[in-house]
């Protein structure tokens, strides 16, 4: 019953249906009031003592904030813009925090990500032969 596909990945029709079967089965013993719930509830109101940003942070998140709304204003209810007030707000203490690392230019990076071109160049022996692969 091969279609010519080479699948790396298939599932026949019974574990379709095994599959299938479970999913209903666990949507039927769900309790009714579980589903009937409204959606996520609103987010904690945030705690502005914590939340003091420097002058030029504040600064940063106001310019931020106009230019979002500058593009997106018109379609942006006031909740969505209170949202997008208090995102840009919380990013900002991240960043802050980032800028505060001390960085030079000719600071290396904690890691270094090595690709090899195939598996044998990483073992250093070619496993047909046995033999040292050397680096060219």
């Amino acid at each position: 019953m091969d279609s010519g596909k080479n699948s790396t990945y298939s599932i026949s029709r019974r574990d379709f249906a095994r599959s299938a079967a479970l999913v209903a089965a666990t949507a039927a013993c769900l309790p009714v009031d579980l589903l009937a719930t409204p959606g996520l509830s609103p987010p904690p109101p945030m705690q502005q003592a914590d939340d003091k940003l420097s002058p030029e942070s504040q600064a940063e998140v106001d310019a931020k904030v106009q230019a979002v709304f500058s593009k997106y204003g018109n379609r942006l209810s006031e909740a969505q813009k209170a949202d997008v007030r208090r995102l840009l707000t919380e990013g900002q203490k991240g960043l802050d925090a980032m800028r505060k690392f001390p960085l030079d230019n000719a600071d290396q990076p904690g890691n270094v990500m090595k690709i090899y071109p195939d598996a044998t160049a990483a073992r250093g022996t070619d496993t047909r032969s046995g033999r040292k692969i050397h680096a060219r």
